[in-house]
């Protein structure tokens, strides 16, 4: 498995608390010929350097993108037959700690207290009575502190990112002309790429062959361990 630290993209995780669906933002960026990419539609896989065909973590992650090149019409055919070589590049960096701090005023009340008072009162056959009560006396707030609380969140960015390279005779496959490139990126806290395989393809499938003119963000939510888009 490749480490690839990529330019930051800011995708970041927000963890929303008190039993609710966990939001991941996937950013994907892409750039396309769109020419070229609309007159090429079929595609092989290629190993890049340092690659194995072989090597099980690229068959996997080559599955989950070949499910979204079939979304936007792509048809993966022999290496012969093929218009386009297609690369695929994965990986997971080095986990990020950020430390946050929150400061919440404190608040109390000052002064106050209770009075005692006697009333006394005369009835109509001139008996007096005398009656004891006790009054609050409000206080007044006032700030007399600071709480503060420190949260650390250990994060990993993990990265999909697609080329696409036109099969011209006579020309290796990594130099062919390329026609359209996607990258899809997400910091989350699991140190687990395989999990976040699938998202990264998801993100990335409505705009393989397409160029998205900028950086574009997509959420999802985690429930019961199904990734729904968020509408």
């Amino acid at each position: 498995m490749k480490k690839t630290l990529l330019a930051p993209l800011f995708a970041i995780v927000v963890l929303i608390f008190g039993g609710c669906a966990t939001t991941y933002r996937v950013e994907v960026s892409a750039l396309a010929d769109t020419e070229l990419s609309a007159a090429n539609r079929s595609y092989n896989f290629a190993a890049a350097q340092g690659q194995s065909a072989g090597d099980l973590q690229l068959i996997e992650a080559q599955r989950h993108v070949r499910t979204a090149l079939a979304q936007q019409g792509f048809r993966a055919t022999e290496r012969t037959a093929s218009t386009l070589h297609i690369f695929l590049d994965y990986g997971i960096g080095d986990p990020v700690t950020r430390t946050h701090t929150f400061s919440t005023p404190i608040y109390a009340e000052l002064g106050g207290g209770y009075s005692t008072r006697t009333r006394q009162t005369t009835d109509a056959t001139g008996k007096t009575t005398s009656t004891t009560e006790t009054v609050r006396i409000p206080g007044r707030y006032e700030r007399v502190g600071t709480d503060v609380t420190t949260n650390s969140v250990t994060t990993y960015r993990k990265h999909l990112r697609l080329s696409a390279r036109l099969n011209e005779e006579g020309v290796a496959p990594h130099r062919g002309r390329e026609v359209w490139t996607a990258t899809a990126i997400s910091d989350d806290q699991r140190a687990d790429l395989r999990v976040t395989l699938p998202l990264l393809a998801e993100a990335i499938a409505p705009y393989l062959g397409t160029d998205s003119g900028q950086a574009v963000v997509v959420e999802f939510e985690d429930k019961a361990g199904r990734f729904v888009p968020v509408r």
